[in-house]
C-alpha cells in the first residue's frame, strides 16, 4: 500500500440514481458521515464496501445474486483486488460508481470498477478476481460446474488484473481475535474489515494521508473468535500488512 497527501474536492449534491445493463452497472452516491474518517475523506474500508455492494447489485441483475447461488450451495469469494487512487473523495461529495465483469476463465471471475467525481474524472479504478466456492467444502467450483460463465466486456478503462504480492516486509506483530462485528453472511471476516485493521496500525492513515495504490490477496478465511498473528511494516513508502496462522491468510 502506498500513501499520498490528502486531496480536496468540490462538493456536489445530486439525488442518488442507479442504472444497469447486462454489461455495466452504475450508481450515483453521496458520501455520508459514516463513510469518512476524522479528516472527512473516504475510509479505505468504506471504499471497499462501496465496491462490494455495487458488485453484489450487479450480480443480482446478471442472475448470479446471493439467493440464486446459495440455492446451489455456492458463495462468492474475493481472491485478489488491486486499486489505483488519484484521490479519495470527501464528505458529502457526489461520486458515480461503475462496475462491469470481465470474461470468466475457469473458476475466476474478473470484475472492474471506476469511480468518477462530479466532473467525470475517474479518481479510483479497481480490478478484482472473484471466485465461486462450495459453502460446505470451502473449495472453488469451476464455471463448468456452477453454470455461471460470463463473456464480459472491455471498456478500455480497466487496470491490469491483480497478481499475488511478491515482496513483503514486516517489523511489528500483534495478536488479533476476530470479533463478531467483522463476520459476514459467509461466516468469515469480511474482506472490507481488513482495511480497518490497516488503518489502525499504519501511521500515514493517522496523519490524514490516503493510499495511492492498494493490492490485497485473500488466501484463506479468518474465523469468528479465532486469534491470529498480524504483522506489518513500512519500507520505501510502501506499507505491508499480513496475518494468519502457519501460512498467511491475507497479504495487503
Amino acid at each position: 500500500m502506498i500513501f499520498c497527501p490528502p486531496c480536496y474536492a468540490r462538493r456536489a449534491f445530486f439525488q442518488e440514481q442507479k442504472e444497469a445493463t447486462m454489461e455495466i452497472y452504475s450508481e450515483n452516491y453521496q458520501l455520508k458521515s459514516r463513510d469518512v474518517n476524522m479528516f472527512r475523506t473516504l475510509r479505505m474500508s468504506s471504499l471497499f464496501e462501496i465496491m462490494q455492494e455495487t458488485a453484489t447489485e450487479h450480480s443480482e441483475i446478471l442472475g448470479s445474486g446471493i439467493d440464486v447461488i446459495r440455492a446451489k450451495n455456492l458463495m462468492w469469494v474475493l481472491a485478489l483486488q488491486s486499486v489505483e487512487i488519484t484521490r479519495m473523495p470527501r464528505y458529502r461529495e457526489q461520486i458515480r460508481i461503475e462496475t462491469w465483469p470481465g470474461r470468466t476463465v475457469h473458476s475466476l471471475y474478473p470484475r472492474y470498477h471506476c469511480i468518477t467525481d462530479a466532473e467525470g474524472n475517474c479518481i479510483i479504478r479497481s480490478s478484482a478476481i472473484w471466485t465461486l466456492a462450495d459453502i460446505e467444502q470451502r473449495k472453488l467450483v469451476p464455471s463448468s460446474q456452477s453454470g455461471f460463465d460470463y463473456e464480459g466486456i472491455k471498456t478500455g478503462n480497466e487496470i491490469s488484473l491483480p497478481r499475488p504480492p511478491r515482496s513483503f516486509y514486516t517489523s511489528e506483530v500483534m495478536r488479533f481475535t476476530v470479533p463478531l462485528s467483522y463476520i459476514d453472511m459467509n461466516g468469515h471476516m469480511n474482506n472490507t474489515r481488513y482495511f480497518d485493521l490497516a488503518e489502525n496500525v499504519f501511521s500515514p492513515a493517522k496523519e490524514g494521508l490516503s493510499p495511492t495504490r492498494i493490492l490485497i490477496e485473500y488466501a484463506s478465511e479468518l474465523l469468528l473468535g479465532e486469534t491470529y498473528d498480524i504483522a506489518w511494516g513500512e519500507k520505501d513508502s510502501h506499507f505491508y500488512l499480513m496475518g494468519g496462522g502457519e501460512k498467511p491468510s491475507f497479504r495487503l
